[in-house]
């Protein structure tokens, strides 16, 4: 089981990922928000992404919620997160099969990416603060590793985050009592 804490004063860890995180915004005024704190390299990370990506999506699209993936390069792959953070900035879409190509590739084949060879080391280094920031703010929130997975209501200033990953009911679960509750 993982561990989970509540958070305060979500609007301050809201307006500083908006200056760096990633955030796939819901069509709509959406009600809350998942944040992803992700290492490329980290197997929990890629167990979350496929299993749960299309149900976050999902949401995404019905306008309920806003996907927001926060950098902690954990395993120290920084270089490769900078540059899906290029690709994101080109095409979020893109983003999004990069993201499960390379947890894909982990899972099934136990094969760690460690580039992407269609963004340059000039364009990636032009991410690496945003990596870098994203960074401080997961520790900032006492965020002690990856998969954490943060959820929210914009209409509050606390959320609830989740360390581990345990299967897709344990996040499933969050995301109800955080942002459908009444």
């Amino acid at each position: 089981m993982g561990d989970r804490w509540v958070i305060s004063n979500v609007d301050d860890f809201l307006s500083k990922v908006d200056k760096y995180a990633l955030k796939i915004k819901a069509n709509g005024n959406a009600k809350g928000f998942v944040a992803i704190f992700y290492d490329l390299h980290c197997p929990g990370c890629a167990l979350l992404e496929l299993d749960l990506m299309d149900y976050l999506t999902q949401l995404n699209q019905k306008g309920i919620i806003d996907i927001i993936f926060v950098d902690y390069p954990v395993h120290r792959v920084e270089k490769l997160h900078a540059k899906v953070r290029v690709l994101f900035k080109k095409n979020p879409g893109e983003f999004l099969k990069v993201l499960n190509n390379i947890y894909s590739n982990m899972v099934e084949k136990g094969v760690l990416v460690k580039d992407i060879e269609e963004v340059s080391d000039a364009e990636a280094a032009s991410e690496l603060q945003a990596v870098n920031e994203c960074k401080k703010i997961a520790k900032g929130i006492k965020v002690p590793g990856t998969p954490t997975i943060m959820a929210g209501r914009y209409d509050r200033d606390t959320g609830v985050a989740l360390f581990g990953y345990d299967g897709p009911d344990s996040v499933m679960n969050l995301i109800r009592e955080v942002i459908f509750e009444f």
